[in-house]
Parts: C-alpha cells; sequence; structure tokens
C-alpha cells in the first residue's frame, strides 16, 4: 500500500466555533478515525494549533501564523495508507471537515530509499 497525506483546509477563525460545535467536529473525527483504523487505512495524524510561524524567501522574513494574508489555514492532517490516489480520495471524502466547509487536499507521499528498505 502507498501512504498519502491528506491535508485539513479550513477558513482562519476554525477555532472560533462553539464549544458544542468543536466537541460535535471532534467526536466525527474520533468515529471516522476509528473506522480508518479497523479497515487497516490510517497510520497517523493530528489536528494542528492555530498559531505558528511562517518563513518566507531568501532573506528568512518571519510572519506570525501561517495565514497571515490567507483567509484559509491548514488545521489538521491524516496520513492514509491506500493503493492509488483514486482509492484515498474516496477515502477522503469520508471526511467530516468537509460537512463543516472545509476543503481536503490529499497528496502521494513518496518514499526515499531508506524507507523502502525497511
Amino acid at each position: 500500500m502507498k501512504e498519502f497525506l491528506l491535508l485539513i483546509r479550513e477558513h482562519s477563525d476554525y477555532g472560533s466555533h462553539s464549544l458544542q460545535e468543536m466537541q460535535e467536529e471532534i467526536e466525527e473525527h474520533l468515529n471516522w478515525v476509528e473506522k480508518l483504523i479497523e479497515e487497516g487505512r490510517f497510520k497517523g495524524g493530528n489536528p494542528l494549533d492555530a498559531a505558528g510561524v511562517s518563513i518566507k524567501g531568501k532573506d528568512r522574513v518571519q510572519t506570525d501564523g501561517p495565514f497571515v494574508e490567507s483567509k484559509e489555514c491548514i488545521s489538521g492532517f491524516y496520513f492514509l495508507l491506500a493503493d492509488s490516489l483514486e482509492e484515498a480520495t474516496e477515502i477522503g471524502k469520508g471526511c467530516p471537515a468537509l460537512d463543516f466547509g472545509a476543503t481536503i487536499e490529499i497528496r502521494e507521499v513518496f518514499q526515499t530509499e531508506d524507507e523502502s528498505d525497511e
């Protein structure tokens, strides 16, 4: 099986949802992950803190937050196991964040020579 990175992109104010909305989304994610684990499709993943730093260009200009100029940020990620991008895409369509307005990006993780020898 191949490894895929699923990135969850949400509006930069995703942390301002009500406590009830956030709890509902967390529970849906936990249920989805449990199903993926049972199917052998889950390798790992976590939510990301809204605070962060961006470093840009040759001069290494640092700005607070990864989404200063943007209305969108990466709020979390999962590593999925699938045989193809198409299969990973079908798995990604089950991500509960989509019901809360998120955009999902799925990318294959290339294995380096060291990793493929393991």
